[in-house]
Formats: C-alpha cells, sequence, structure tokens
C-alpha cells in the first residue's frame, strides 16, 4: 500500500483527534510567548521539542496500529487487481489476433468481405439483364405481333390499317429496350424491316394516288384541253413483296380511306404533288389567263359521295366561248376541290375520334393552301392588275370588282384555304387608288418617252399657244415672272415640249379630282416625266442637237418654254391638289434653265470656233496688198457673213429675241476684237494695205443687219435712257471701236489728230494708238510730235448738255 505523506495542518488534525485540545494537553497555549512577552529561554526550547517527538512517535504508532488492522482487506482488492489487470492482457491479446487476422491479405476479414460484395454485384446485374432480355422479349413479340397484322392487312389491301401498324411498330422501335447487343441487333433488324414495309406502303401509295387521278381526256371522249378525273373506288395494285397467304386477291378502297392514309402517314404534300401540279398549271393558270375563251366543266356520277364513283373537272379554250365572269370560274374549282376532292361533305364517324383535325382540314391546309396562294397570285398578275382603271370613271366602277374578288376571297378563308394573313387580293383593292396612280405614272413615262425619242423635230410657234392661255393674255396677272432673258413669247418649239407640257397639264387636272394618296403620285409622275426629259434627251439626240445648229438652239427654247409653263403651275393650280401643301417645280424649272444654257453655250462655242477657223484663213491680213492675200483675206470675211446669215436665219425664230440678239453680238465681238488685234499686230502698213483693209473690214459690215430689228428691244431694255442710236452698239461691244479702226485705215495723219484731240478716239488706249499711228505712217519729225501728244493721253471733253 502506498505510504501517505501528512501536510502540517493534517498532523496538527491528528494530534487533536487523539488527544484533545492540543493547547491544553501540550501546554502549547504557555510555550508560545504572546505579543510583548518575554522571549524563551534554551531550556523551554528543548523541553518543547521532547514533548514533541513524543507526541510524534505516539502519532506513528497510532497509524502502524490501524493499517496493520486494514491489512486484509488491501491484500484482497490487490489480488483482485490482479485478476483484473490479466483478463485485461487477455482480450489486448484476442483483439491483437483478430487484428492481425482481419488485415491478412490473403485470408484476412476484409479480403472476404470484398468477395461476398462483388459477388452480390454480379449476381444483381445478372439479374436485371436477365429482366431487361425478358422485357426485350416481351417488346420484340409485341412489335412482331403489329408487323404480322400489319402483313394480314397488306394481304387484304387494307392500306389505312396497314399504315397505322407501321405507325405504331414505329412508335415502340423509337423506344428500345435497353437489352444488351441482342437488343440493339434485333432493334436494327426490326427497324430494317419497318423500313422495307414503309417502302411498300410508299410504292403502294403511289399506285394508288395515280390509280385514283386520271388527267388527260380518255380515248372514248371528246379532245380536251385538260381534264382531271378523280375516281373514289381504286384498285389495290398487286404487292412487290410475298403476301402471307397467297389465295388473296388484291381489293379496291375507297378514295377518303386512301385520303386517311395519306395524312396518316404524313405524306400528303409529297403524294398529292401530282395533283397540285395540275390543278394550278394546267386548270387556274389557263383558266384565269385566257378566261375569256375557257369552257369549265364539272361532272359527277351522284351528287353523293359513299354512292358516287367518281368526278371530274375539265377545262376547254374556245376563242371568245368563255365567260368574263372569271371570279365564278375560279370559285367553282375550289368548290370541286373542296367538296370532290377534300370531300368536304362527306362524313364518318370512325374518323377523327381523337378530337384531331379532319382529313379535309388537313388537305385544305396543306394542299389545299398552296393552290389558293397560287391562284390569288395568278388573279393578282393577269386579271386585277391589267384592269387597273386609266381615269377617274374607271376607278369609280373598280367598286363593284374590288367587292366582287374580296368576297371571293373571304369565301376562300372560310373554306380554309386561306388563312387572315393570306390578304393580298383585300390589299391590293384597298390600295387601288395607289395602283391607279402607278399605273397612270407607268403610262405617262412610256408615253413621254415615246415623245423624247421620236425623230419628229416639228415646230410650234409659242404666240400660237399662249393665245389659249389666261395667264399669257392677262399679263396683270403672270407679269411678275416675265423675264427678258427668258421671254420666248416671239419663238418656236418643238412638239416634243408642246406635248410633255400638255401631258403634265392633264395629268394635274387629273390628280385634282383624285384623293390625298393618289394625288401625290400623280404629281411626282409629273416630277418624273421631267427628270426622264433631262436625262433622256440630251443623250439620245445628241448627234443631231450637237451637229445642227437649229435643233441644238431649238432643244434650249424647249427647256425655257417647258421651265417657264412650271413657273405657271402654282398660278394655275391655286385652289392646290389633294395631299399636297403646295404645287410647284422650284428646283427642276432652274435646273431646265441651267440645260438650256449650257446646251446655248455649246452651241456659242461651237459656232465661236468655226468663225476662228475662218479667221485664221485670212492669215492674220499680212500683206493684204498682195492680190493673192487680199482673195484669202476677202473670202475669210464672206465666210463669216454667210455663218452670221446662216445663223440669223436659224436661231432668230427660236431663239427668244435678247437671247438672240446677246449671242449673235458675242459672236460678231469675238470676230471684231480679232479682226482688231491682228490689224493692231501688223508691223508696218503702206497707203495700199491700209485701203484693202478697210474694204475687207467694211465688209463685215454686213453682219450689222442682224441687229436692225432689235430697235424696239432696246428702246425697252434702256427705257428713258434711250436715244436713237444704233441696236449693235448694246449687243457687240465692240462695234464702235471697230468702226473706229476701219476710219483711221483711210484718214490721214491730220485727220486722225484732229479726232483724237476731239475725244473721238478714246476707245484705244495710248498704247494701241501709238502703234496704229507707227504702223500707218513713217518715221517723221511730225509723227514724233504727234506721238508725244498721245502719250500724254486723251484730251478731256466736256459731255454735251
Amino acid at each position: 500500500m502506498a505510504s501517505a505523506t501528512l501536510s502540517g495542518h493534517g498532523f496538527a488534525d491528528l494530534l487533536t483527534s487523539n488527544h484533545g485540545d492540543s493547547t491544553t494537553s501540550l501546554g502549547l497555549g504557555s510555550s508560545i510567548p504572546a505579543e510583548n512577552t518575554k522571549p524563551a529561554t534554551l531550556e523551554e526550547l528543548e523541553q518543547t521539542t521532547f514533548v514533541l517527538d513524543t507526541e510524534i512517535q505516539e502519532a506513528k504508532s497510532q497509524m502502524y496500529k490501524k493499517l496493520l488492522a486494514n491489512y486484509d482487506s488491501f491484500s484482497d482488492f490487490f489480488e483482485r487487481s490482479l485478476e483484473l489487470k490479466d483478463k485485461i492482457d487477455d482480450l489486448l491479446l484476442q483483439t491483437a489476433e483478430l487484428s492481425e487476422q482481419a488485415i491478412d491479405p490473403e485470408s484476412g476479414l476484409r479480403q472476404t468481405i470484398m468477395a461476398s460484395l462483388v459477388y452480390h454485384h454480379e449476381a444483381s446485374y445478372k439479374v436485371q439483364e436477365n429482366d431487361a432480355i425478358v422485357d426485350g422479349l416481351q417488346h420484340f413479340f409485341k412489335i412482331d405481333c403489329i408487323l404480322t397484322q400489319y402483313g394480314q392487312y397488306m394481304d387484304a389491301g387494307k392500306i389505312l390499317d396497314a399504315g397505322q401498324c407501321i405507325q405504331k411498330a414505329s412508335r415502340f422501335l423509337s423506344n428500345p429496350p435497353n437489352a444488351g447487343t441482342f437488343a440493339s441487333y434485333m432493334t436494327k433488324l426490326l427497324t430494317d424491316q419497318c423500313s422495307q414495309m414503309t417502302e411498300a406502303i410508299d410504292q403502294m401509295l403511289d399506285e394508288l394516288v395515280a390509280g385514283a387521278i386520271f388527267t388527260g381526256p380518255r380515248e372514248e371522249e371528246e379532245a380536251s384541253d385538260f381534264k382531271l378525273e378523280l375516281l373514289y373506288n381504286v384498285k389495290v395494285p398487286h404487292l412487290s413483296l410475298p403476301r402471307h397467304s397467297k389465295k388473296s386477291t388484291p381489293v379496291t378502297i375507297r378514295w377518303h380511306e386512301l385520303g386517311r392514309a395519306l395524312t396518316l402517314l404524313d405524306v400528303v404534300q409529297e403524294k398529292l404533288a401530282p395533283l397540285h401540279k395540275a390543278m394550278v398549271q394546267q386548270l387556274l393558270y389557263p383558266l384565269i389567263r385566257s378566261h375569256g375563251d375557257a369552257i369549265l366543266e364539272i361532272e359527277r356520277s351522284s351528287d353523293s359521295y359513299p354512292s358516287s364513283s367518281g368526278s371530274s373537272i375539265s377545262l376547254k379554250l374556245r376563242p371568245g366561248e368563255g365567260s368574263d365572269d372569271i371570279i365564278s370560274a375560279v370559285m367553282k374549282v375550289f368548290h370541286f376541290i373542296h367538296r370532290d376532292i377534300f370531300l368536304n361533305d362527306y362524313t364518318s364517324s370512325t374518323f377523327n375520334s381523337d378530337g384531331s383535325l379532319s382529313d379535309t382540314n388537313i388537305l385544305t391546309r396543306v394542299v389545299g393552301r398552296s393552290i389558293a396562294k397560287e391562284a390569288c397570285g395568278f388573279l393578282l398578275s393577269f386579271y386585277l392588275s391589267r384592269i387597273v382603271p386609266e381615269d377617274a370613271d374607271g376607278l369609280k366602277s373598280f367598286e363593284t370588282i374590288g367587292a366582287k374578288v374580296v368576297a371571293f376571297e373571304n369565301e376562300l378563308i372560310a373554306l380554309g384555304f386561306l388563312s387572315e394573313t393570306d390578304r393580298e387580293i383585300r390589299d391590293f383593292v384597298e390600295h387601288i387608288d395607289i395602283y391607279y396612280a402607278d399605273k397612270k405614272r407607268d403610262a405617262l413615262m412610256k408615253l413621254g418617252r415615246a415623245v423624247i425619242m421620236s425623230d419628229d423635230f416639228g415646230g410650234v410657234h409659242v404666240k400660237d399657244l399662249d393665245e389659249n392661255d389666261e395667264l399669257e393674255r392677262d399679263n396683270g396677272r403672270w407679269g411678275r415672272i416675265r423675264n427678258l432673258n427668258a421671254d420666248i413669247r416671239d419663238t418656236c418649239i418643238s412638239i416634243k415640249a408642246k406635248k410633255l407640257v400638255e401631258m403634265i397639264l392633264q395629268t394635274l387636272h387629273e390628280a385634282e379630282s383624285q384623293d390625298s394618296s393618289t394625288s401625290p403620285r400623280l404629281y411626282q409622275a409629273t416630277r418624273s416625266l421631267i427628270d426622264l426629259y433631262r436625262a433622256l434627251m440630251p443623250v439620245h439626240h445628241a448627234r443631231a442637237l450637237t451637229q445642227v445648229p437649229a435643233l441644238g438652239i431649238l432643244f434650249y427654247s424647249d427647256c425655257m418654254y417647258i421651265a417657264r409653263e412650271l413657273e405657271k403651275i402654282p398660278e394655275r393650280f391655286e385652289e392646290g391638289i389633294p395631299g399636297l401643301d403646295d404645287v410647284q417645280y422650284d428646283d427642276i424649272a432652274p435646273a431646265l434653265k441651267a440645260l438650256a444654257e449650257r446646251w446655248l453655250e455649246l452651241q456659242v462655242r461651237g459656232q465661236r470656233e468655226e468663225l476662228m477657223q475662218s479667221l485664221d484663213e485670212s492669215g492674220g491680213f499680212q500683206d493684204s496688198s498682195v492680190d493673192a492675200n487680199f482673195s484669202a483675206c476677202e473670202r475669210s470675211m464672206k465666210q463669216i457673213i454667210l455663218a452670221f446669215r446662216h445663223l440669223g436665219k436659224a436661231w432668230k425664230s427660236t431663239l427668244a429675241p435678247l437671247a438672240f440678239y446677246r449671242v449673235m453680238g458675242e459672236l460678231l465681238n469675238d470676230v471684231v476684237k480679232r479682226v482688231i488685234t491682228d490689224i493692231e499686230q501688223l508691223g508696218d502698213i503702206s497707203e495700199r494695205e491700209s485701203h484693202k483693209l478697210a474694204l475687207l473690214c467694211g465688209q463685215l459690215f454686213e453682219c450689222e443687219d442682224q441687229f436692225d430689228s432689235a430697235g424696239p428691244l432696246v428702246r425697252e431694255i434702256k427705257g428713258e435712257s434711250y436715244e436713237d442710236e444704233d441696236p449693235v452698239h448694246l449687243f457687240v461691244a465692240s462695234w464702235e471701236k471697230f468702226q473706229v479702226l476701219t476710219d483711221v485705215l483711210e484718214l490721214s495723219f491730220a485727220e486722225i489728230m484732229t479726232r483724237f484731240r476731239a475725244g473721238q478716239l478714246q476707245m484705244f488706249n495710248e498704247e494701241e494708238l501709238s502703234e496704229l499711228v507707227c504702223a500707218l505712217f513713217a518715221d517723221t519729225p511730225l509723227r514724233q510730235h504727234n506721238l508725244e501728244e498721245i502719250s500724254h493721253g486723251h484730251p478731256r471733253v466736256a459731255s454735251a448738255r
């Protein structure tokens, strides 16, 4: 037993329990000095120590006695603890042995358990596999029963039931059992078999449809352009596959059963494609396109489908014998399709028991809708678009036809041939005003193109046209736009321009009577006509307009005339046109004027080049005193005079007066400036040569005749500042200088200086006049003196009051 250790307090307690109060018995109270007592002596300490030792020995003795008294109990407990220790050691040994057995890699418990689990898993998989095989066999047995039934139906010619068997087998095969390789093999094998059976049905359906639908007249019947015959009792053809019963013979099936099979197998569109093609291309197309020559006939063996053997529809084209009621004829075709082909009047309680769409609805939706859409397209292309009115009265009368074709479209919708979204005919009728305007535009453009491309350049006087124009007669109303440069009242224009203006005004007057949706289109058509004129006229007639001056100027006048008439339009249509805020051509009229000016400049440039070429033949008037040179110069002058006369004759009646004098003045001014320059550049002019040059210049005075009739125009232009003067000076800026030059060539030196001092030579600057004097007169003191006088400048001359 383990020894006990006593603390100080425990030892004190022990003494107390055995001897009572230690203070009394041991006299400790007297031996421990209190505060402020006298310190103990050595003897007292020794005596106390002795007492303590005696007490300690006695305590030990008592303790030993108690230990000896409890020794037996202690021994029993110790032995029991040893037995318990042995049992624990035995358990630990057994645990170690079990642990060694469990973790043994060959015969351990872990391996045994794992092997048992694997075996259980394999057994479960085999059970599942066997179950799947059983399920697969049951699945394939059902399919085999279905296919066996299919063969029986095919033997009996029950194509509808056979098709249902194929569909049922296909549904089973689309969800094959999970039965391993065998199931995959069987599924593939049966799928291939179903494919062959489907092909057999497909082949039979083709032959049945071909046997039910016959196009073209039979040999014993009268020839017809087209005939479609539908047989309701269809003979089932021989099968290419072996029959289950060799005694079975082909039978017939009714048309509705065949239609049911087509819808059930979802091959309606494919199998009835020949019917669709025949109805569209051989019946509806010629019926609509040649309805005036078409005779439509429908025959039925009976009005009741169950007792009827078939029906037919035929079309004959006989010129002039057809009916003009094309809508009724086309509607008869669709009634035939709906009643006789799609069997709308036939009902059976065995059909559509599942609540799905009827066969008639399916056939109408899949096949009939495409037929109806194409028929409506034919009606739009070959009927409605061709009867679009050409005038306002026709537009009013079109309402009856429009109501009839819309009713036709509504009936097709009611029968299911069209849906509410297929409203092409109604849209056309509702927008007939737009199609009317488009047709008017196309007709206007076609007629305008013919007028523009015509080679007829016949002319008409504008005065004759203005006599019937109240705006021209009433200058007070229209005078605000008068412009002398654009005043073409005294000119000629081509018939082309007259016709184009008439077409524009006629179209605009028609637009006045239309609504706001049509009038703007007619207005735009007139603008397109002008654009066509501007684009086509200079290109198509480019050669004639360029090479023939009269035609080029005529085109200028045409453009100016059309522009003038376009500027009058706002005044003509003061009350406006529906749908337009303003009827004006402010952008087109200036463009026409600009086009006219470009062609006028082109003509003037061409004539200027020809005149300059004629002047080139004069050789710059060098040595004109020589007869040969004088003849060449004289010939050049005559060519110029002849050209001016020709231009005056060709242009005067075509150009506006001011424009005529302006361009003629420009050309003559260019000629005289060139002559002045050439003469001034001559270095030395003899007296004889001076006389010859004066004669040559004098010849050009004949060109002045072109301006003789310009007096009233000059008076109108200058107004109060007009004086009785030669009109040529207004249009030929260098004419006075040219006249003076001609005089100077014949004057003496003294006469020249007299005119200089009188201020009559101011059209020449000092340098020009000095060079001219040096060329005409020899170098003398007098010439030098006069040159110095000229160099000081022209004298100032007071203007006459």
